[in-house]
């Protein structure tokens, strides 16, 4: 079953999409979804979507949403995206979610794609609040990967000059100079947080990915301080294209058995 529901963030309405089973015990883990740079909440091949389905199938809820700016939430995708706003957007939804009867108590899995998987490697362990982590190619190495590949060198410098740039990695969209300079002022690094992390984690990650290199996960693994598990998936790209019932069951297997473990 799906559901819409409008969450308040940053003065902005997000738009998101809850998908539970018709019989689905609170023990059954828990999903939001946190889609990547110049996505939404239905995804590149419609890779969130599915994969929230495929969840569903398994007896799994799931919330998928739009960051501000993005898909049909409110705001501008210009001016709203940046790391840390869409890191307060995912911790008032979490919130929201932690607020209904039915996700009481159940075991909450942040999944993130792509920079999404950026913000859920940073979303805090201290409030309790979630359970772990699955990173499905997550970026790593943000200024680095948007500087020498999403953005390209001369756009990133224009944008870090203060102007607006647009028309970046074959995508019709703008982006004010916020999103470099709060890249550049915060250092966000992932692998660094990554050390104090204690709740599990799982990586998935195509080999055939040419948007966000895949030694960055191999990298993320290693200095994973929790319990964790990297999957290469063989052949499939970036946004898993043919594979996503295939990566539905890989989550919901993983998180069956790592659900409410931590060291």
């Amino acid at each position: 079953m799906k559901e819409h529901f409008w969450i308040l963030s940053r003065q902005r309405r997000l738009a998101a999409m809850l998908h539970m089973p018709q019989q689905c015990a609170l023990n059954k883990p828990g999903f939001v979804f946190c889609h990547g740079f110049t996505g939404d909440k239905v995804g590149a091949n419609q890779l969130m979507r599915n994969l929230a389905e495929g969840l569903e199938i398994a007896g799994s809820p799931s919330l998928r949403f739009d960051f501000a700016g993005s898909g049909d939430s409110e705001g501008s995708f210009a001016e709203d995206t940046t790391i840390s706003g869409w890191r307060t957007d995912l911790l008032h939804v979490v919130e929201w979610l932690r607020k209904r009867t039915d996700w009481q108590g159940r075991p909450l899995f942040v999944l993130g794609h792509s920079l999404g998987g950026l913000i859920a490697l940073l979303h805090s362990e201290k409030s309790g609040d979630i359970a772990g982590r699955v990173a499905l190619a997550p970026v790593v190495h943000p200024i680095e990967n948007f500087r020498d590949i999403i953005l390209g060198k001369e756009l990133w410098e224009s944008s870090a000059a203060g102007n607006r740039v647009a028309n970046f990695y074959g995508k019709g969209f703008a982006l004010a100079p916020d999103f470099v300079e709060d890249l550049l002022a915060n250092e966000y690094d992932p692998l660094k947080a990554a050390k104090g992390c204690k709740t599990p984690l799982l990586i998935l990650h195509g080999s055939a990915d040419v948007a966000v290199p895949l030694s960055g996960s191999a990298e993320l693994h290693a200095l994973y301080h929790g319990l964790k598990e990297f999957q290469t998936v063989e052949g499939a790209d970036h946004v898993f294209a043919g594979r996503h019932a295939e990566i539905a069951s890989r989550i919901a297997d993983w998180a069956l058995k790592y659900q409410g473990k931590s060291q």
